[in-house]
């Protein structure tokens, strides 16, 4: 699959039988110590989970996306409450909701992939598929809770939030530049994935570490 120019983590079956490491190397031409580390694809296509520090990550970002919804949903009912005075608040809550599902869904996927919804995840939110492009999606939505500031319906949870985001994203950056052997082990979901699905999603930036 090199020819199509794909991600090295994109490997979606070994037909022929051979062991994952080997096709790895075949494809992406790195070392084959590294390759080693890259973990095994099952037969459904479901990559290895490259150990605890990456486990830990994808947790943390289900409680992230969990405290965001909350937030958002939180500040919602507050404005309900209170009336309609200014109306970016909400809409930004809204958006932050959008945010959170986002990351849910896709750290879901990272767990067990279901194949149209991350063949359509790839193609229109392609940033997603690597730790470097997550981490910077992390500091965005961070700022977006500071944007509220202390005129935000629930501050406290909103700073407690923004503040967990920003740890987040740059915990991200801190395991992509600081710990690259863990890096090099990330596995992005490839369930649905093909060399055609790939290309037309070949623009989205950040699709890998």
């Amino acid at each position: 699959m090199a020819g199509y120019g794909e991600p090295d983590w994109v490997n979606t079956g070994n037909p022929q039988g051979q062991s994952n490491t080997t096709a790895v190397v075949a494809d992406a031409n790195i070392d084959p110590n590294i390759a080693a580390g890259l973990g095994a694809s099952s037969a459904t296509g479901t990559k290895s989970k490259g150990g605890c520090v990456l486990c830990l990550l994808s947790l943390m970002n289900m409680g992230l996306a969990a405290m965001m919804t909350a937030l958002g949903v939180l500040t919602i009912i507050q404005v309900h409450r209170t009336g309609l005075g200014d109306l970016s608040e909400p809409f930004l809550a809204a958006y932050m909701v959008l945010f959170a599902a986002l990351l849910f869904i896709y750290e879901l996927m990272w767990w067990s992939p279901v194949p149209k919804l991350n063949k359509d995840m790839r193609k229109n939110f392609g940033f997603m598929y690597g730790l470097r492009g997550k981490g910077l999606y992390l500091i965005f939505v961070a700022f977006l809770c500071f944007g509220l500031g202390k005129e935000a319906k629930v501050a406290i949870l909103n700073y407690a939030t923004g503040a967990s985001f920003l740890a987040g994203g740059l915990s991200h950056l801190f395991v992509v530049f600081f710990r690259p052997e863990t890096a090099m082990q990330y596995q992005a979901p490839t369930l649905g994935i093909t060399s055609s699905n790939v290309n037309e999603g070949s623009n989205m930036s950040e699709n890998v570490v």
